[in-house]
């Protein structure tokens, strides 16, 4: 896949904050598909959330909000 600058910037951040790189790839396809401002929408509300309220991580609580927020396709790029 051919990725824009700007979504691998913004995905390899993502992956950085949240101390996730495995997940890169997911990452880029939500860079890809998704609207910049929802993306980090939801990664400041995960990284403010206690650790303690962390039931996994929080990569996994990121994905887990990015795939129900947008389930009904709501905010994609297209």
């Amino acid at each position: 896949m051919n990725y824009e600058k700007f979504e691998i910037e913004l995905a390899n951040e993502i992956a950085d904050t949240l101390d996730d790189r495995e997940s890169l790839p997911l990452f880029l396809g939500f860079a890809q598909k998704y609207k910049e401002e929802h993306l980090r929408r939801i990664l400041k509300r995960v990284m403010n959330l206690p650790d303690d309220q962390i039931k996994k991580t929080r990569g996994a609580l990121f994905t887990y909000l990015i795939k129900n927020f947008y389930a009904g396709g709501q905010h994609s790029r297209d």
